[in-house]
């Protein structure tokens, strides 16, 4: 991985721009979720960048990757790039987005961010051309020459785009008067990088290497954070011999075994990833620095992951960085519980927004290892999956904020929606906050404190609901029970009408349906009598009744006045009864 470093570009403010990225999300708030113990690199291939176009490459093809997508578990990220002469305004682009946004974005995930520089041309041929240009030699320099030319180099590399340190890049195997000079200008270096700098957590010093030559690094390992091996291609023999070859040393800083993938139009074949998991270097190298408590691990080339020397070799395409991530969940001692219930709860928060199959749970549940649970979500290859970008140990981190409520609240909020029962004006807020929560579950990252805001204001709109709900049953109660007191009413008036109307008939006809008590003689009686009275018949002893009218008639009027008297007493028994 030989280094040929050219002008970075300038480093003026830019107006923020959104994530260009499919699927990706820029954050200010993101949750620190780095290695605990263990070191993670990634060699950022800046010239693939969405914002430099154009820049050593021969491809037609559009870059896709931004910093925004580095993984989560990654804490150190190495900005490497090559700029060509006279494409230094195509890259500049980059380096102001670098400085203004990129850079401050991982710094609050905790990432520290480093330059990779060539040995030989900086550290070595670098600093006898600065004393040259002085009128001076290497020979002749003094603790106050290697101390400013450390300063420029810090300038120049580090400090002008936003960085944190330095990245040496040895792949060779100097002579005796060029480690008396680079050791010279790591110690001027390491007062202000490094582990024994006056900002050790601020920033790194990393020495970087192909080949276990002690000598460029025996002196000065103890001012560097780690050393970083080259082992492309190879796998967990190299590993164990190369660390045992360090500890070696006195001061030794620790080991990352690296791997990569396959870059594009790159005649080197390497195979570090294979069709088989379990059968890769990736696999191996991981779980023996997982097992064998080894300093970290690191991957070049991350815009890769996933591609092969076949079909991808001459194309660019956008990558799920399943390699990497299953690579940082290994080392960092992720079980296949865990993994597991990163993967449904991930498929909890984005159900809602986007329906899950059953068969993506149940792939989860049979996985073998740390990447097939991966490979449930994210398919074979960008835009085979479920997500283009789930990130297991960024859920692991999610997992700790309680979302069971809100998925309870999202849950009730769309069956009240679906029912369309609801008033209108109360329907509208509860749709406006239950797009806000399910939008903010379905992010790349949330915070607790934004959760417990989408739980309120989604609470409240469904206690609007609620007391709609009990005013409208409360409105039909009342309403049901004025109809019940109507129809009430309304019986005992038709049953008084009915029972006036009787009355008024047996008053108006004289004639009672039920006779008095004391049998007076009824209507035919009276009618009898009176008819007798008109008949002319003879009363007793064959005597004319004439000359007894009177008589006769007085005892029907009497008669009558007492049938009167008991209709009038039949009806007022009726009315008490």
């Amino acid at each position: 991985m030989a280094l040929a470093l050219a002008g970075l570009g300038g480093a003026a403010s830019v107006a923020h721009a959104e994530p260009t990225t499919p699927d990706a999300e820029a954050s200010t708030h993101a949750p620190v979720v780095n290695p605990k113990g263990k070191h993670f690199q990634v060699y950022y291939r800046a010239w693939r960048d969405v914002t430099m176009h154009g820049v050593n490459t021969t491809l037609p093809d559009k870059n896709w990757i931004t910093m925004d997508d580095v993984p989560y578990g990654v804490d150190v990220v190495n900005v490497f790039s090559y700029v060509p002469p006279g494409q230094e305004a195509k890259a500049k682009p980059f380096y102001d987005k670098l400085k203004a946004e990129y850079a401050p974005r991982l710094h609050e995930r905790g990432i520290r961010l480093v330059r990779g520089v060539d040995y030989n041309r900086v550290m070595v041929d670098g600093f006898r051309a600065f004393m040259t240009s002085k009128g001076s030699s290497a020979e002749e320099a003094t603790d106050a020459d290697y101390t400013a030319y450390a300063d420029k180099i810090i300038e120049e590399y580090v400090t002008s785009v936003g960085l944190d340190g330095l990245d040496i890049d040895m792949e060779t195997y100097p002579s005796a008067a060029d480690v008396a000079i680079s050791d010279r200008v790591i110690v001027a270096l390491s007062k202000k990088l490094g582990p024994g700098s006056d900002r050790p957590n601020e920033t790194r010093l990393i020495y970087d290497t192909n080949n276990t030559n002690l000598r460029p690094v025996e002196n000065v390992a103890h001012l560097f954070n780690y050393i970083a091996y080259q082992q492309y291609g190879r796998g967990t023999t190299t590993t164990k011999t190369v660390d045992s070859s360090f500890k070696e040393m006195k001061n030794n800083p620790g080991v990352l075994p690296g791997l990569t993938f396959p870059e594009e139009l790159d005649h080197n074949r390497w195979y570090d990833t294979a069709s088989d998991y379990e059968k890769s270097h990736f696999a191996a190298v991981a779980r023996y620095v997982r097992d064998n408590d080894m300093g970290g691990m690191f991957v070049y080339a991350l815009d890769r992951d996933g591609r092969n020397y076949g079909a991808d070799i001459d194309t660019i395409k956008p990558s799920t960085m399943i390699w990497t991530k299953t690579a940082i969940a290994e080392t960092q001692s992720m079980t296949m519980d865990t993994a597991r219930a990163a993967a449904h709860h991930y498929l909890d928060r984005m159900a809602p927004t986007k329906p899950v199959d059953q068969s993506i749970r149940k792939a989860i549940d049979s996985a073998k290892n740390l990447f097939d649970v991966n490979k449930a979500l994210l398919g074979d290859d960008w835009g085979k999956g479920y997500s283009n970008t789930y990130d297991p140990t960024l859920e692991a981190g999610l997992m700790k904020i309680d979302i069971k409520p809100l998925l309870g609240q999202i849950e009730k909020a769309m069956k009240i929606l679906e029912g369309n029962t609801t008033a209108e004006k109360s329907a509208l807020a509860v749709k406006e906050a239950l797009e806000v929560a399910k939008k903010g579950l379905a992010g790349k990252l949330y915070t607790a404190d934004e959760v417990k805001v989408w739980q309120a204001k989604l609470g409240a709109a469904l206690g609007v609901v609620a007391d709609d709900d009990d005013a409208r049953n409360k409105a039909k109660a009342e309403e049901g029970k004025k109809r019940a007191e109507a129809a009430l009413a309304e019986r005992e008036k038709q049953k008084a009408e009915s029972a006036a109307g009787k009355q008024a008939s047996e008053t108006k006809t004289g004639c009672s349906t039920t006779a008095p008590s004391w049998n007076v003689p009824a209507c035919s009686t009276a009618t009898s009598v009176l008819g007798q009275n008109t008949s002319g018949k003879t009363g007793e002893n064959g005597k004319s009744l004439a000359h007894t009218g009177v008589t006769v008639f007085g005892s029907s009027i009497a008669a009558a006045s007492l049938f009167v008297a008991g209709a009038a007493i039949a009806a007022l028994r009726r009315r008490r009864c």
